[in-house]
């Protein structure tokens, strides 16, 4: 088996280009291609900073209108979504997003936080914090 590592987030990168210089259609392609191949869904339209990586691709969700920090991991199983026509998520720097997480609504998630397993995150939370839980509460902070 070849090496996948990264593979989600290159073909991210290759629709958000396609997307930057107005060939829609090829970014709609790859997006297509990543929903049937990887069985996740990372739109070009969404921002994701440098060096962000979708550590174990299957069953990642990303909103079309969210932000995703610099160095931040996710992991599978992942849904950052708005609600109602809402923007998405905002995801701070070096942000670690456990398997099964789920982001609703325009949440704002500061720098170097980390949402523990099977969260459900409703509510902005602060720089430097450990959140779990559902809904997510913050268990320690600093």
């Amino acid at each position: 088996m070849s090496n996948r590592k990264g593979i989600a987030m290159k073909c991210y990168r290759l629709e958000r280009w396609f997307y930057e210089h107005h060939l829609t259609i090829l970014a709609k392609i790859v997006y297509r291609s990543m929903q049937i191949v990887l069985g996740c869904t990372i739109p070009y339209t969404c921002v994701i900073g440098k060096d962000a990586d979708i550590a174990h691709f299957h069953g990642v969700i990303i909103s079309h209108i969210c932000t995703i920090g610099e160095g931040t991991v996710i992991y599978q199983h992942v849904t950052i979504g708005g609600l109602d026509g809402q923007h998405g998520a905002t995801i701070g720097k070096n942000c670690r997003i456990s398997a099964g997480a789920v982001l609703l609504g325009e949440v704002k998630i500061g720098d170097n936080v980390k949402i523990g397993p099977n969260s459900v995150v409703l509510h902005d939370i602060p720089d430097n914090c450990i959140a779990m839980g559902v809904p997510a509460k913050i268990i320690q902070r600093g």
